[in-house]
């Protein structure tokens, strides 16, 4: 049954069921024939009554019209500004290099465009704080703008959230992490281009820094005390600004109230799989890890046992909620809530055991309203288009929304990484409006 439960969610996510679409459906254009705007955007406006991609613009006129003839989009651009211009687009999907994100969400949403922009919204916080403080932005009635920070709009975020927000104990440890095996990304992708604001912590290394701060808190300053990286020697843009280049990065943070954050992330793994081969086998062999997020609490004294005759008993609970597989949960993931539980007679231990508890959601609790609405086989990005639509239509949602404060808070943790580990800020769009 589990087995089978896999592979129906995986194939209906991959092939979801077509949606009879609304006189007043929301037309979304794609600005760039990209690689990811198909799982972002395509396959889940499939099954949407009210999205339809309607057009798309690259550089490329002729690459634009075959993506646009794989994809069934009936409207291709010649270029970005005459796709933001058409009238009968009501959205905008930017999923340009990171060095693009600003200058061209600000142009759509000066045509009034509503915009889901790809992570990170910007190259800087100084360009973040422009585009999300920008008076087109923040008048009353302006097109919409999110961050697509699309895994915190799954029920399995927000479920674990809720473990660790119930547990009564102070936060001691936190740790996130996500990884892709060396092959995927080519070393003439744009993701390690300095000019286009390139890096891995502009990459796959925003998600972990994202995952922790929502567990932590967004209001909860970072800072980096310890930040290592492993750069290219060689970039795809030929100049020596690819020394700016992390392929990997690890970054150690504390918090105001002493909260040991740890975070890594990795373009290229490498080595380490599989575990029953030699080290000196595997070494420059594809890598798959698992990405997760994980919480260790301080203990905490639940129960004092009185003896008579005899020193109490101190019963301490300790606890780490761990999320398996938050970037993609819905073909797999785990909550595991361990407590390792100790018995104390005044300094010394008289008994240790633990005990693990394992959750999966999949969709919201039963009795939850939105579980009615949602569905198990939805991805991270389905459920982020819901809400999306909701916004732009005004309806109540899920609750669960990237705000613009959001997003200047995690180009500003970005930026204090670069500078601990003495790379250069990413640089800043000249485009002004």
């Amino acid at each position: 049954m589990f087995l089978f439960d896999i592979i129906q969610r995986t194939y209906t996510a991959i092939f979801p069921p077509t949606a009879s679409k609304n006189d007043d459906a929301i037309r979304i254009g794609l600005l760039g024939a990209s690689k990811i705007a198909p799982v972002v955007v395509v396959n889940p406006a499939k099954s949407h009554p009210d999205v339809i991609v309607a057009a798309v613009a690259a550089r490329d006129s002729e690459r634009a019209k075959q993506y646009a003839k794989t994809h069934g989009i009936p409207i291709v651009h010649s270029s970005y500004q005459a796709l933001v211009n058409d009238p009968s687009i009501d959205a905008i999907y930017v999923a340009l290099p990171n060095g693009l994100h600003y200058e061209w969400a600000l142009r759509s949403i000066r045509a009034g465009k509503h915009v889901l922009i790809e992570k990170p919204s910007c190259s800087n916080a100084i360009e973040a704080r422009k585009l999300f403080n920008h008076p087109l932005v923040t008048a009353q009635n302006a097109p919409v703008l999110l961050e697509a920070f699309h895994y915190q709009f799954h029920p399995a975020w927000q479920t674990f959230l809720s473990e660790v927000r119930r547990f009564p104990g102070a936060i001691k440890d936190v740790y996130a992490g996500f990884f892709l095996p060396a092959g995927i990304v080519g070393v003439d992708d744009i993701r390690f281009q300095y000019s286009l604001a390139g890096g891995c912590m502009m990459d796959v290394g925003t998600y972990p820094l994202s995952c922790v701060r929502q567990i932590i808190g967004r209001e909860a300053i970072l800072e980096p005390i310890d930040v290592k990286y492993r750069g290219i020697a060689h970039g795809s843009d030929g100049k020596s600004e690819s020394l700016q280049i992390d392929e990997a990065i690890e970054a150690k943070y504390r918090t105001a109230d002493s909260i040991n954050v740890h975070i890594s992330g990795d373009e290229m793994t490498k080595g380490g799989r599989p575990s029953f081969l030699p080290a000196s086998w595997t070494r420059n062999m594809p890598s798959l890890r698992w990405p997760k997020s994980s919480v260790t609490f301080e203990p905490v004294l639940v129960d004092t046992l009185v003896r008579e005759n005899k020193s109490p008993l101190q019963h301490f609970v300790q606890r780490t909620v761990t999320l398996w597989n938050p970037i993609i949960p819905t073909f797999y993931h785990r909550i595991d809530i361990c407590d390792q539980h100790t018995l104390r007679q005044e300094n010394d231990i008289a008994k240790t055991w633990s005990e693990t508890n394992y959750k999966t959601a999949y969709n919201w609790p039963e009795g939850d309203k939105r579980a009615s609405i949602y569905q198990d086989w939805w991805t991270t990005y389905r459920c982020q288009l819901e809400e999306f639509v909701n916004r732009v239509k005004g309806r109540e949602g899920s609750g669960v929304w990237v705000d613009g404060a959001e997003s200047i808070a995690q180009m500003e943790a970005i930026d204090r990484t670069y500078k601990k580990a003495g790379l250069k800020l990413r640089p800043t769009s000249t485009f002004e409006l």
